[in-house]
């Protein structure tokens, strides 16, 4: 079983640094990444650079997970955690000092930010796996989740605002430039505090046991599936509809005012899960939400229009929390059954991270080669509608994890390696 901090009827002091730290990341990811999409195309009004600086995080981000489990392999998840942060800091103080030329500098800044969350990932899920166990993983992640969209419901209309009124004050791009200080600033602190956390050892890693996981615990597979499919969908649609939503909402302090409206949905919805939901609710709580979030792709594309904007928001906004938090402990559940569990449990997450990017460079990938005979704007509503059935195949996947490893059976596989 994993190293357990916490206890059924609540969290350890581990596991609340992780909602801490986490809580950190998101405020910046909120602050700077949700608005660093439509910096550059402003910069630039070409959702070609934007697919390109996301497909170039998106192959670092592996490669990230890889290096850490080999140049830093006697180090704890609190390094790695700390070296991510201070990536991203340095990707948004960049595009600060770079400005509008920023569009160009696209490449390295990929790069840059690619190794950030890749490092900072690598070690979230080392801690999450050592601080929480079947008992507590739910609150877990309902108790993480409601803190992350109480900051959507804060922050995005906070930088929205600023980004609108910077404009008037020093320019354009004036306002852009104190969103990313407070990101980076945020980073820093968050830095000081990953500091404190003690965890995530692993005595080596092996990359071969990491491909070959599955092999050995054969509702891995499952997850591997998931992940493609989660990698294919998450990384386009986000990027897409984040340009979608600037172009229907005209401005970034509406933009920044239609997130903060659905991150109060969200923090209702995750405080309720945190609170009432058990192991034998997951996959039907995941299936409703899976069917809003599909739901949520076909209203926006078909009809483009603000109203069609809202009900897609307030889909998103219910299903999300629904879906995430039900199946976020399941891959979680499928480690423990491993006796090695304890040494093999950054294999498995590499694992988990290389289908992830894979999905990942698929989709962009297939964005990049469309963009150039096709209408930008209809492949994007295209776009959505593709990644929009992800949720469904998740959820399909992970049933068939729980239809074949039990709750009570966390220990099925033999001992032999």
């Amino acid at each position: 079983m994993s190293g357990v901090s916490g206890s059924a009827v609540g969290l350890g002091g581990r596991a609340r640094a992780m909602v801490a730290i986490h809580a950190a990341y998101t405020a910046a990811t909120l602050l700077a990444v949700t608005f660093l999409s439509i910096f550059l195309w402003r910069a630039g009004h070409d959702l070609t650079l934007i697919a390109l600086f996301t497909g170039l995080t998106t192959l670092t981000i592996p490669l990230a997970f890889v290096l850490n489990g080999v140049v830093f392999r006697r180090a704890g998840a609190g390094t790695s955690i700390r070296l991510g942060l201070a990536a991203l800091g340095l990707t948004y103080l960049a595009v600060i000092g770079l400005g509008q030329s920023a569009v160009h500098w696209v490449l390295p800044l990929g790069l840059l930010r690619g190794l950030g969350e890749g490092w900072y990932w690598a070690g979230y899920h080392l801690a999450t796996y050592d601080s929480t166990d079947e008992s507590n993983r739910d609150r877990y992640f309902g108790a993480q989740a409601a803190v992350n969209w109480l900051l959507t419901a804060l922050l995005p209309p906070v930088a929205g605002a600023t980004i609108v009124a910077g404009s008037r004050w020093g320019g354009a791009y004036f306002g852009y430039q104190v969103v990313f200080g407070a990101a980076a600033l945020v980073l820093a602190g968050a830095v000081v505090l990953a500091g404190r956390l003690e965890c995530g050892q692993r005595p080596a890693f092996s990359l071969r046991e990491a491909v070959v996981v599955g092999r050995r615990n054969a509702p891995w597979r499952w997850v591997t599936w998931a992940r493609l499919a989660d990698g294919f969908s998450g990384s386009l649609s986000g990027l897409v509809l984040t340009v979608l939503t600037f172009l229907l909402l005209r401005n970034e302090q509406q933009v920044g005012t239609f997130n903060g409206l659905l991150g109060l949905i969200g923090v209702a919805i995750s405080v309720g899960l945190a609170a009432f939901m058990r192991p034998r609710y997951r996959i039907p709580v995941a299936l409703v939400g899976a069917a809003m979030l599909v739901l949520s792709t076909l209203v926006l594309p078909l009809y483009l229009s603000a109203t069609a904007l809202f009900a897609y928001g307030v889909l998103r906004a219910f299903g999300g929390p629904l879906h995430g938090n039900a199946l976020a402990p399941i891959a979680l559940q499928v480690i423990d059954r491993d006796p090695r569990a304890r040494d093999r449990r950054y294999e498995y997450i590499v694992h988990q991270e290389l289908c992830l990017g894979a999905g990942r460079v698929l989709s962009i990938g297939a964005f990049l080669l469309l963009a150039a005979p096709v209408d930008q704007l209809l492949l994007s509503r295209i776009a959505i509608v593709v990644c929009g059935a992800a949720p469904m195949v998740i959820l399909a996947m992970f049933a068939q994890i729980r239809a074949s490893v039990p709750a009570a059976d966390t220990r099925a596989l033999p001992a032999a390696a």
